[in-house]
């Protein structure tokens, strides 16, 4: 891969981005990454050549300066659920795209890379995959008239930091019975570092201009066999309800209402959709590779950061 001048990387806080991150700064003079509270992501700072810069992701201004000289530009922005009127669905997928894009196309930058998600599709009934569906078709339709862009629809993305297992874990450790919405829905889950590597290698690759490239692991799991994998590597027993359609329904409509929101609505139609596909890039790591080497780990790290909080 060339060297690059400047990469500015939106949700490089985040899960992926940070991973992005830390892997780019061998290649690339000057990462931005933007955040709304540059204090809260102390550890990103022990890259040298990394910046976390302040910004309003709904200032279209701010967002075309940060982008001035930039030669690659990182979209990881996404969210698995609503909790306020500002960062909505339509506003963080569909909205900031166009504002990225145009911020783009004012600074000449020359390539796009952006993490969508299996399944993105317009009229889809969850907002998640409409507005992702959105996204796509915008950056496709209209930001490819001026920059090379590619498009990563990843399954479930898995990792010592991840939202997925880590949640689950937690929620499996404090509840002896865990009634499942939705288990036999089916998922193809990819490893961050397979999927970043892979994103970094195309970054010069011009087979991946202007495309939708699916990204999954080389396994198929139903939702239960992950939560029946997570107990095991945890060495836990739980009793596990699989729920069927009108339980699963009804545990979204009455748990969206409550804090955290745990499950929604919009998730259980995300979850009508099987999150695999046979094409695309795949990755080599399964989720038995890697779930026992940080699940484990991040628990005992949990424990003892408790314990040190009680002694003081």
């Amino acid at each position: 891969m060339k060297n690059l001048s400047k990469c500015v990387i939106f949700g490089g806080t985040g899960f992926i981005g940070s991973n992005l991150a830390s892997k780019l700064a061998s290649h690339v003079s000057e990462i931005v990454v933007l955040t709304r509270n540059p204090d809260a992501h102390k550890s990103l700072k022990i890259i040298p050549n990394l910046s976390l810069v302040k910004s309003n992701l709904n200032d279209e201004r701010n967002i075309r300066d940060n982008l001035s000289n930039a030669d690659l530009v990182i979209n990881t922005v996404g969210i698995l659920n609503e909790f306020d009127q500002i960062n909505t669905y339509e506003n963080l997928h569909y909205q900031l795209v166009k504002k990225i894009s145009n911020a783009v196309k004012s600074n000449g930058v020359r390539r796009l890379l952006h993490i969508s998600s299996l399944n993105a599709k317009q009229n889809e009934t969850s907002k998640y995959l409409h507005t992702k569906g959105l996204a796509e078709d915008f950056i496709m339709s209209e930001t490819s008239k001026f920059c090379k862009v590619t498009i990563f629809r990843p399954s479930i993305v898995f990792g010592e930091k991840d939202s997925f297992f880590n949640k689950f874990a937690t929620i499996l450790k404090f509840s002896p019975i865990l009634p499942l919405a939705c288990p036999y829905a089916k998922f193809q889950p990819i490893y961050v570092g397979d999927l970043t590597d892979y994103m970094i290698k195309t970054i010069n690759d011009e087979q991946t201009y202007a495309q939708k490239i699916d990204a999954t692991g080389p396994k198929v799991y139903s939702f239960i066999d992950l939560i029946r994998l997570t107990l095991s590597v945890m060495d836990m027993y739980r009793v596990i309800i699989p729920l069927n359609h009108m339980f699963s329904k009804l545990q979204a409509r009455v748990f969206q209402n409550l804090p955290g929101k745990i499950f929604t609505m919009d998730n259980y139609n995300s979850l009508q959709l099987d999150s695999t596909s046979n094409s695309g890039f795949i990755g080599s790591t399964t989720v038995e590779d890697l779930l026992p080497k940080y699940l484990i780990l991040n628990d005992k790290s949990r424990h003892l950061r408790q314990k040190a909080g009680r002694k003081k």
